[in-house]
């Protein structure tokens, strides 16, 4: 089914009031109200954009609440930037950080101001594959629990555990790349004991 098909139409309005009703309450579940509508009609208008990539032996819901959360995703990433941005809360930050730093000592990290570590981060994150930067925008920036993470993947807890544990794993490889962590960078990849 793709949007230039004349039924298409149709069909996506039905399978849309079919499913309306268990989306927005899967919306409101994982993202809470506040933007509970404009996720919705997101998510309508990309599962229509999308329409040629839904495979019809599988059910419409999950696929149109999966498309759900990521939309859901990206609207927590652009709250938390927007917070993360507040100048008088960066400056508070940063004060904590240069405090820490002066009792942690000197070293490439140390050296870093917090802005720096912070654009560090974010280099990183976006060089991680979808699943990876998902779950680590669930668990760390949205505070959700493995068990949270897992229901809304449709995953086991113990895939959601093992995905973090790969993505920590790629950003500290990646933060080593670009001078934090200080002597650990060199060993980021390899086992420690």
């Amino acid at each position: 089914m793709s949007p230039a098909d004349p039924t298409a139409r149709e069909l996506f309005e039905i399978l849309i009031r079919e499913n309306g009703e268990g989306l927005l309450a899967s919306i409101r579940a994982n993202a809470g109200n506040q933007h509970a509508d404009d996720i919705f009609q997101d998510t309508v208008l990309v599962a229509w954009r999308r329409l040629g990539d839904y495979d019809r032996t599988r059910p419409f819901g999950p696929w149109l609440r999966g498309i759900a959360r990521m939309i859901a995703l990206e609207y927590a990433g652009k709250r938390a930037r927007m917070r993360i941005a507040d100048p008088a809360a960066m400056d508070a930050i940063e004060h904590d950080f240069a405090a820490f730093d002066h009792f942690r000592g000197t070293g490439a990290e140390a050296a870093m101001s917090f802005r720096e570590r912070l654009a560090a981060l974010d280099e990183c994150l976006a060089k991680l594959p979808a699943m990876y930067a998902n779950a680590v925008q669930s668990a760390y920036r949205d505070s959700h629990t493995l068990a949270q993470i897992a229901a809304s993947c449709g995953e086991s807890e113990e895939t959601i555990k093992k995905r973090l544990q790969r993505a920590r794993a790629m950003l500290e490889s990646c933060l080593g790349t670009k001078g934090m962590f200080g002597p650990r960078a060199a060993t980021a990849g390899g086992d420690e004991a």
